[in-house]
């Protein structure tokens, strides 16, 4: 609550403990807590690490998870609980072990925290720190249960997580992103408006890949056709939008504001790598549009159809470009944004 971080209060134990092995259970694992462990492992010369954490609740990143398996963890996922699996414990010893759980265990750390951004730099949060200088068998054994709950994370478990994620999160708004952990910070962007001089993030900052993504946007300030409104979706939003679409050309049918399904022709423009949907001038927002130049094109499959809305300037646009942004999954031509989700 004062100048101390837990960043700090763990540093401080892992420098005195000098642990050969580190196991970890808690609820939530942002992308940034992933590579703050990282950081630990190689600073105070961890040779080993188990990671078990919860998928249930769609908070834990599907990146940080990637990253773990990268960095050659032992990694479990709990989702089979009633309710969500919550414990924040690390402990550190000399090996891990099936009947111990860790043998000669030399640190426990148990408390509130998450492996957030949040959780280590600006929460307040409450831990207990034990510099173990004997046997510390109670510890272990709860090590052992947490790691014994959860199911080996596979490649495949993996990508079927990134698409739930995705659903997840879709929905939630991009301050309960922040305040949940899923986002590691505030995103640089505030009622649908972000700067200039702002730059998307790098393909290992985004939140998930395009290929879990249920919605597609572009924005509205340009467009081409005389006839039909002829929506541009640049690089991956237009890569998530033919993957919806099950297609890189033909016509689709979307679910419109109004209530009609209508026919949409798709094509994908290899000299620009550009996807363009062409929006029927009968569809609810296309005139307006054409005559301001202003909002988004969205494309979203809500698991019972495939939409298409124009929304104008306002709460609903804000929060579907913030939402984009707080998970790092968007873009900017020129002219306008574009993301996905």
């Amino acid at each position: 609550m004062g100048d101390k971080t837990l960043d700090a209060v763990f540093r401080r134990g892992l420098r005195k403990s000098k642990p050969e092995v580190l196991g970890v259970a808690v609820a939530y694992v942002s992308v940034s807590g992933c590579a703050y462990l990282e950081s630990l492992c190689k600073k105070y010369e961890i040779q080993q690490l188990r990671l078990v954490t919860d998928i249930k609740d769609g908070v834990t990143h599907p990146v940080a998870l990637a990253q773990a398996l990268k960095h050659g963890w032992e990694v479990k996922v709990v989702d089979g609980l009633p309710g969500t699996f919550h414990p924040k414990l690390y402990v550190g010893g000399e090996a891990f072990d099936d009947e111990s759980g860790i043998e000669n265990i030399t640190f426990v750390l148990i408390g509130s925290a998450n492996l957030s951004s949040s959780a280590l730099h600006r929460n307040g949060e409450c831990s207990h720190l034990n510099i173990v200088t004997r046997s510390a068998g109670s510890a272990g054994r709860a090590w052992r249960e947490c790691w014994s709950v959860g199911t080996t994370l596979t490649e495949t478990k993996l990508a079927d997580y990134a698409k739930y994620f995705s659903e997840r999160n879709r929905k939630r708004s991009p301050a309960d992103l922040v305040a949940l952990g899923v986002a590691d910070k505030e995103p640089p962007s505030k009622n649908g408006q972000v700067a200039q001089q702002t730059k998307p993030p790098p393909d290992a900052q985004k939140a998930l890949p395009n290929t879990a993504a249920s919605t597609a946007w572009a924005g509205l300030q340009s467009f081409t056709g005389d006839f039909n409104l002829q929506v541009e979706f640049p690089k991956d939003a237009g890569a998530v939008l033919a993957r919806l679409l099950g297609m890189s050309g033909g016509t689709a049918q979307l679910l419109c504001d109004d209530g009609v399904i209508r026919s949409f022709i798709f094509r994908y423009y290899e000299k620009n790598g550009m996807f363009r949907l062409n929006v029927r001038n009968d569809t609810p927002g296309a005139a307006w549009a054409r005559a301001n130049r202003q909002g988004i094109a969205v494309v979203e499959d809500d698991g019972i159809a495939m939409k298409f809305h124009i929304i104008q300037p306002g709460q609903n646009m804000a929060d579907v470009i913030d939402r984009s942004v707080a998970l790092g999954t968007w873009g900017r031509t020129p002219t306008r944004l574009y993301g996905w989700y």
